[in-house]
């Protein structure tokens, strides 16, 4: 099982005409060429639901999520394993 270490970026989207407003959430490896493509979370709900699969505690998830309202926001040191970013969507 393969563990891999970034930062995952939340960036708030005001949206276009095809999408309504989202969060976009993506990982950053901190090394290595990985193919991280960027999921799309509708609400902050959705998105608090979304850090706590990813193994953030709902505390935690809630604050970020929060933070994520106002802003670009990036979780540092954020290790997890492979299959579970792969289950996810933010790893390919």
């Amino acid at each position: 099982m393969t563990k891999l270490i970034g930062s995952i970026r939340i960036a708030p989207n005001p949206g276009d005409g095809s999408l309504g407003p989202h969060f976009e959430v993506l990982f950053v490896p901190f090394r290595g060429k990985l193919n991280t493509p960027t999921v799309r979370v509708k609400t902050l709900d959705d998105l608090i639901a979304f850090l706590i699969e990813i193994k953030i505690s709902e505390d935690e998830a809630e604050r970020w999520a929060g933070r994520a309202r106002g802003g670009v926001v990036l979780i540092t040191n954020f290790e997890r394993t492979e299959e579970l970013l792969k289950e996810n969507g933010l790893l390919q």
